[in-house]
């Protein structure tokens, strides 16, 4: 497809590594799951949270956790995975006008594609806030 490589750099997909920092506030994001755009979202992203940090945004649509893909998973089970371990998870995502493009174009989205930008929160909690 004519174009489809320069349109690849401009869509990303991110990889987000996030770790609990000790204050007991866990990751800092809400996930929902859609019936009609099927598949799990990211509702809300807390500012200055580890899933702030690791570039994680509102509107998100998660399509794996900690390497499995989760596009076709319950719920429940996709809240599981992301809970295997008890302070660390990394979420494979893809923002709204780049999952559409994917799908316009029928290219699966996967952690193993060129165009994947890793983003890790930091080990501790920032003392300044974050950007």
């Amino acid at each position: 497809m004519v174009g489809t490589s320069a349109a690849l750099d401009s869509h990303r997909v991110r990889l987000c590594q996030l770790r609990t920092w000790n204050d007991g506030l866990g990751y800092g994001f809400n996930m929902t799951a859609h019936r009609v755009n099927s598949g799990h979202f990211v509702s809300d992203v807390d500012a200055g949270s580890p899933a702030h940090a690791a570039g994680l945004r509102a509107g998100d649509r998660i399509v794996e956790v900690n390497g499995d893909n989760v596009e076709t998973a319950k719920h429940q089970e996709v809240v599981r995975k992301i809970r295997t371990l008890p302070d660390q998870v990394t979420l494979l995502v893809v923002d709204p006008e780049a999952d559409k493009f994917f799908i316009e174009q029928s290219i699966a989205v996967s952690g193993s594609m060129d165009c994947v930008d890793t983003i890790s929160c930091p080990d501790t909690k920032p003392t300044a806030p974050l950007g």
